[in-house]
């Protein structure tokens, strides 16, 4: 396995524009996205040539023992738009323990949830133990896991079940929690708008400036207005009660 591994870095080192800096606790190449993409796409590496369940094994080992940020970004790629194995799911399920940055966890979240989408048994349950996980990014992954973007969603959950994942988050003092309470809120409303609305009146003080920005950026202006109003006074009122 490792020779894979050294195979994958060194064509990383040897193709680089710039020399790597520390991002993440890794090795940061500034590869761009596309440029990863096509590495996969050509199939550069030798391994890629083996059995499916053998480039799992080793997407595995490389994901786990990599120092480099781009070689996990190229060991997601191969799983992204498509319909895994419960064997598949198995191992990959597990690759958020070492998630240690946004863009992965992101990249992540395109894979769970297509999975939460095809086979929701597999990974609700999970979902639920990581909505209260110690790891950040598990509870990260626990909201922006369960639609990614909603419209590539043909099935969803229903708005109760979803809004169950958000409610326990909204205190959470992790900034890029609170940027995925955000997101998913943004995505929810475009399945479920009246609901989703009713819930941020609800919650105007509960939801963190950080979600609050992120969940209301692409409302309609007069609506977008009316709860920024609605938050200004509930704001100024607790604050006069402090005092």
């Amino acid at each position: 396995m490792d020779k894979y591994l050294k195979e994958l870095e060194s064509y990383l080192e040897l193709n680089a524009a710039y020399k790597s800096k520390e991002y993440a606790a890794l090795h940061k190449f500034h590869y761009t996205v596309p440029s990863l993409r096509a590495f996969i796409k050509q199939k550069v590496f030798t391994f890629q040539r083996f059995d499916t369940e053998t480039q799992l094994a080793i997407w595995d080992f490389i994901w786990h023992n990599t120092s480099y940020f781009e070689s996990r970004s190229i060991a997601i790629y191969p799983f992204q738009h498509k319909s895994l194995s419960k064997y598949e799911f198995e191992k990959i399920i597990h690759w958020v323990d070492k998630c240690s940055c946004w863009e992965h966890s992101d990249d992540l979240s395109k894979i769970y949830a297509q999975l939460l989408e095809e086979n929701p048994d597999w990974i609700l349950p999970i979902y639920k133990e990581w909505n209260n996980s110690e790891n950040l990014w598990k509870r990260r992954q626990s909201v922006v896991g369960l639609l990614e973007y909603a419209s590539k969603r043909k099935k969803v959950l229903t708005f109760k079940e979803l809004i169950s994942f958000v409610q326990p988050l909204l205190s959470d003092s992790e900034y890029y929690v609170q940027k995925g309470i955000g997101w998913t809120l943004r995505e929810i409303y475009n399945i479920y708008p009246k609901e989703t609305i009713v819930f941020i009146e609800k919650n105007l003080i509960q939801i963190a400036p950080i979600a609050y920005s992120a969940a209301t950026e692409k409302l309609d202006i007069a609506l977008k207005s009316r709860l920024n109003n609605q938050r200004k006074i509930f704001r100024s009122r607790l604050t006069r009660s402090n005092k």
